[in-house]
């Protein structure tokens, strides 16, 4: 009667290790799966679209901190993009998405160098979109940006 006992607590523990094993396992699979999905939503990048532009065409483009909002159909939200030229060579192009709620952020304003969202006051640096003062969280969205000055023309890589 003793070895009876003996292989029912060994076949009782042999099913209690194979049921935890197998959930462990479940759980190790299910959680590998999910961190997948997750990081397969979070990575997803939108197509980038280089758009062409002749910086001649635009005369708010033909001095240093000249900025104009340019519309890219079907590109960044349909909200236009900010291209400021910052010197000969060197141009920078920003979301005008404020970093807030969404709203269209102004011009830059020529003395104070700085990027308003007429909304609720956030403010941008000009030079790089970076963040000066809230309530947004973060900075504009930049877009780089490579410029041929034989040909006055800016290639502006928007996602």
């Amino acid at each position: 009667m003793g070895e009876l006992m003996n292989t029912n607590e060994t076949t009782s523990e042999r099913r209690n290790f194979l049921v935890q094993s197998g959930t462990l396992l479940g759980v190790g699979l299910f959680a590998g799966s999910i961190s997948n999905f997750l990081e397969s939503c979070t990575n997803s990048t939108a197509p980038v679209v280089q758009q062409q532009i002749n910086v001649t065409q635009y005369p708010e483009l033909q001095n240093d901190f000249g900025a104009k909002k340019i519309k890219f159909s079907g590109l960044n939200q349909n909200f236009p993009v900010l291209v400021i030229r910052k010197s000969a060579t060197s141009f920078v192009a920003l979301s005008t998405i404020c970093a807030h709620q969404g709203n269209e952020v102004n011009l830059p304003d020529p003395v104070t160098k700085t990027i308003t969202c007429p909304v609720h006051g956030s403010q941008y640096n000009e030079i790089d979109g970076s963040l000066k003062l809230g309530p947004a969280t973060h900075g504009l969205q930049q877009f780089p940006t490579t410029f041929d000055a034989a040909t006055n023309i800016l290639t502006i890589s928007i996602s």
